[in-house]
């Protein structure tokens, strides 16, 4: 007394519930349609300005570092 597993008459069949998946690539596609005209038309930011700002001469305990392009002192 064996349950028929697949295609049998009477046997339970699997069937894959892809509608979340469907919701999912909606979504994802919505948001690619809004972001890729912003990213297109590009986008500059503005750097914040400091209030208060002191500007302090360079002392002798600071170590100064430098490198050109080739990744020589």
């Amino acid at each position: 007394m064996g349950m028929d597993v697949g295609g049998g008459k009477g046997g339970v069949k699997y069937e894959p519930n892809v509608v979340p998946m469907i919701d999912v690539m909606l979504v994802l596609l919505i948001i690619f349609m809004v972001v890729t005209p912003i990213i297109a038309s590009g986008f500059e930011a503005q750097m914040p300005q400091g209030k208060h700002v002191e500007k302090r001469e360079e002392q002798d305990s600071y170590i100064t570092f430098g490198m050109d392009q080739q990744g020589r002192d």
